[in-house]
C-alpha cells in the first residue's frame, strides 16, 4: 500500500477527434510547433493560450483536466477553465473522491467554505487527498453555490482514510448503543493507524468483508447508513485486489465504479447534457488504452459528448521544474516538498524536437499535441515510453511550467 500512496502522486486504438479551435496548428509539422503563453485566475483564463482554450471551451460538454498530483497549478488552472465553462450555462466539477466523502465536503463548504474543508480534514491526512490541498478545496469551492446547492460530483471509490470521517457520520446516525460502540471502536483503530501511519492496519486494507457484513446488520433498517457501509465495503473489495496483487482486477472494479457513479449523477442532472470540468490523475482522463490497459472515464467521453453535438476537452498538466507535493506516509508526517524531476514532458518534447528553450523559466504554456503527432508520425509515437504514448495520443494539449508550485495541505 505504499506503493499504492506513492502512485496517487504520479499522473495517474483511439478516437483522436481534433477539437475545432485547433484547426489552425493540425498541419503544423513545419519547423515549429506552437508554443503559447497562458495564464489562468478565478476569473479565467488570458494570454495566448488562453484565447485558444477559451474558443475550444464553447465547444466542450466537457474538459477533462489529467493531472499529475501534488501541484498548485493544476487546480489553479481548473478554476480558470471553470470559470470559462461558465461563461456558457451551469458547470458541474467532477472529483477523484468517493460518493459519501464528497457528501461531507459537500457539507464543510455550505458550512464555512474552504475553512470548512480544512475543519474537516484536520488530523485526516490520507481522507480526502484530492480535496485536502488548499487549491483543490479553493476548486471545489467555486462550485459553491449561493443558495446551498454544490455543484460537486464525487465519481470514484472512498480513499484508505475516508472512515476517519465516514464512521464520524455512521456514529451520528446509530440507531442504538451497541452500533454506536461497534462504530466507534472500528474508528478509533483507523485514527491510532493513521496517527502511526501503520496502513495495513486501516480498515479499508485489512477488514474482510465480514467486518462490513455484520455493521450492515447493526444498522439495518437504516437506509443511509446502509448506503454508506456498503461504499466502505465496495471499496474495501477493490482495495484487497491491490494488496493481493491482482493490479487488472483492482483497475478494472475501481474503473467500472469511475463509470457508474459518473453516470448515475450526469443523468441525474437537471440539463440535458450538463457541462462538466474533470480533474483527476492523467491516467484516468486521457481518451483510449490507458497504462493500465483500462478504457478509463477519458474514454466515455467523447463519445458522450458527440451524442450532444459537442466535444470533450482533454489537458494534461505536469511541472517541467519547480516542486511538487509528495506522499511518503510516516509517523512524522505523511506529505514532504520535493524539487520536480520531469520524466514525463520533457521525453515528449524531447521526441518531437521542440527545444525546451521556448519556454520560460516562469509562467505557463500551453502546447497543442495534434501536430505534435503529426511530426512524430506512427514511428515517432512507438518510440515513446508507454506512458509518453498515451499522454500524446489521448490528450489535446499540455500545460506544462518550469516554475510548478507544490500543492499545500490541510490534513496535518
Amino acid at each position: 500500500m505504499r506503493k499504492f500512496l506513492t502512485a496517487v502522486t504520479g499522473l495517474c486504438a483511439l478516437a483522436l477527434a481534433t477539437p475545432a479551435a485547433a484547426e489552425e496548428v493540425a498541419k503544423a509539422t513545419g519547423p515549429e510547433i506552437p508554443i503559447w503563453e497562458i495564464s489562468f485566475s478565478p476569473e479565467g483564463l488570458s494570454g495566448p493560450g488562453g484565447d485558444i482554450l477559451r474558443a475550444e471551451i464553447e465547444k466542450a460538454q466537457f474538459v477533462a483536466l489529467g493531472e499529475d498530483h501534488g501541484f498548485a497549478d493544476a487546480p489553479d488552472l481548473g478554476r480558470g477553465l471553470a470559470a470559462e465553462m461558465k461563461k456558457h450555462g451551469r458547470t458541474y466539477h467532477a472529483v477523484e473522491i468517493g460518493p459519501w466523502s464528497n457528501k461531507a465536503v459537500q457539507q464543510a463548504l455550505r458550512t464555512d467554505g474552504v475553512t470548512g474543508v480544512a475543519t474537516l480534514v484536520a488530523g485526516k491526512p490520507i481522507a480526502l487527498p484530492f480535496v485536502s490541498n488548499r487549491e483543490d478545496a479553493l476548486l471545489a469551492n467555486d462550485f459553491a453555490e449561493p443558495e446551498g446547492t454544490v455543484d460537486l460530483w464525487g465519481i470514484d471509490q472512498e480513499f484508505i482514510g475516508a472512515p476517519t470521517i465516514i464512521l464520524e457520520e455512521l456514529k451520528a446516525i446509530a440507531p442504538n448503543a451497541a452500533a454506536r460502540k461497534a462504530v466507534d471502536e472500528l474508528l478509533q483503530k483507523d485514527i491510532a493507524a493513521v496517527a502511526a501511519a501503520d496502513q495495513g492496519n486501516l480498515l479499508m486494507l485489512s477488514a474482510p468483508p465480514a467486518t462490513f457484513a455484520k455493521l450492515r446488520d447493526q444498522f439495518a433498517g437504516v437506509e443511509q447508513a446502509e448506503a454508506m457501509i456498503d461504499a466502505l465495503a465496495e471499496s474495501a473489495v477493490i482495495y484487497g485486489h491491490n494488496n493481493e496483487k491482482r493490479y487488472f482486477a483492482n483497475n478494472a472494479d475501481r474503473i467500472a465504479l469511475i463509470h457508474r457513479l459518473f453516470l448515475e449523477q450526469y443523468h441525474a442532472a437537471e440539463e440535458d447534457a450538463p457541462r462538466v470540468l474533470l480533474k483527476m490523475g492523467a491516467y484516468h482522463l486521457g481518451r483510449g488504452t490507458t497504462p493500465t490497459k483500462m478504457f478509463d472515464i477519458g474514454s466515455l467521453l467523447p463519445g458522450l459528448a458527440a451524442a450532444n453535438k459537442m466535444q470533450s476537452l482533454h489537458i494534461a498538466f505536469s511541472g517541467l521544474g519547480g516542486e511538487q507535493l509528495t506522499m511518503r506516509p510516516s509517523p512524522e508526517g505523511y506529505t514532504q516538498v520535493k524539487a520536480v524531476d520531469d520524466k514525463i514532458i520533457t521525453p515528449i518534447l524531447e521526441a518531437a524536437q521542440i527545444d525546451s528553450a521556448r519556454i520560460g523559466d516562469t509562467g505557463h504554456y500551453l502546447i497543442p499535441l495534434e501536430p505534435m503527432r503529426r511530426r512524430l508520425e506512427s514511428k515517432g509515437i512507438n518510440d515513446l515510453s508507454t506512458f509518453g504514448k498515451f499522454v500524446v495520443l489521448g490528450f489535446d494539449y499540455i500545460v506544462t511550467t518550469k516554475a510548478a508550485k507544490a500543492a499545500t495541505p490541510m490534513g496535518e
